[in-house]
């Protein structure tokens, strides 16, 4: 049998705020977490037909339960009152989306598209409204990426999301890890770099040791057949500046050309002379070394 309402602000008028609406969404969840659904429902309900701040709250709370019962359209109706694109501003309506994204995020998108698009200039210069835009700005970039779809002008102006800047910073690694010779120029890793990056397991970057990767690199140097090679190796500095500019891109497919591209770094020579330190920074003898199987001149 549902309590009556009064009931409700009878008891927690002891241990709870005395305002009303307050009271009953503080009520509702209690309710809620010892198993009287249908009492925390008609709460909910009572405070949606009144209306005011704490109506969205409701609708809210009630939302969530609904998506927890695999009740998606009934959830989604209670949302559409907050997801009003007239609303993009409020608290309500971005918690609205982010409940929406967790189960579907093409949707999630479209809303937050939508509303990016409805944004005037004036709300731009209110300093409250620029914070949420900023915000919404951000969440459609990690949103899109998320996705897989190509990032826009508009979304490089957003903050990059962490999700975005670590597969950028890891396919990045993954593309120096396997030199490869562009346009006549090879970017390696300089020694001391490679030893300090993290390079953790499971994300698709081999774990070598030095002296394979450098094996690996004095072999493309090598099939070059004898063909003018500028030998780049990155440094901290270098690396720092790729990310930068991966953090700019549209797109993973993007990366191997700002590689490519980056023109910078420090030229070695290749190949050093039998006697002279390897070109690899290991401090032995190139013929010992690197050039361990490469035949006297």
């Amino acid at each position: 049998m549902e309590r009556p309402i009064a009931d409700e602000i009878r008891t927690y008028r002891t241990e709870k705020p005395l305002d009303r609406c307050a009271v009953l969404l503080d009520a509702a969840q209690d309710h809620l977490q010892d198993g009287d659904v249908e009492q925390a429902v008609v709460i909910w309900k009572e405070l949606v037909f009144k209306g005011g701040e704490y109506a969205d709250s409701a609708r809210l709370n009630y939302a969530e339960h609904l998506f927890d019962e695999y009740e998606d359209d009934d959830a989604y109706a209670q949302l559409d009152a907050v997801l009003e694109p007239w609303r993009i501003f409020s608290k309500s309506w971005l918690r609205a989306v982010e409940m929406v994204e967790q189960h579907d995020p093409e949707l999630a998108l479209y809303l937050c598209t939508l509303a990016i698009e409805c944004v005037t200039r004036e709300d731009a210069g209110i300093p409250a409204r620029a914070s949420r835009l900023l915000h919404l700005a951000a969440t459609c970039r990690r949103l899109r990426w998320e996705a897989g779809i190509r990032l826009t002008d508009t979304d490089l102006l957003a903050k990059i999301g962490h999700l975005e800047k670590r597969q950028k910073e890891l396919r990045l690694r993954a593309i120096i890890n396997e030199p490869k010779v562009v346009e006549r120029r090879l970017h390696f890793w300089a020694r001391e770099l490679l030893e300090s990056l993290d390079r953790p397991s499971g994300t698709g970057i081999p774990l070598e040791r030095p002296a394979a990767y450098y094996l690996k690199v004095e072999r493309v140097l090598r099939a070059q057949d004898g063909g003018r090679v500028v030998a780049a190796q990155l440094e901290g500095a270098d690396w720092t500046r790729l990310v930068e500019l991966a953090d700019n891109a549209k797109h993973t497919d993007d990366l191997p050309n700002i590689v490519s591209g980056y023109d910078q770094g420090t030229v070695v020579e290749w190949p050093p002379g039998r006697n002279q330190a390897c070109w690899c920074g290991s401090g032995t003898k190139y013929k010992k070394c690197c050039g361990a199987n490469r035949p006297p001149p």
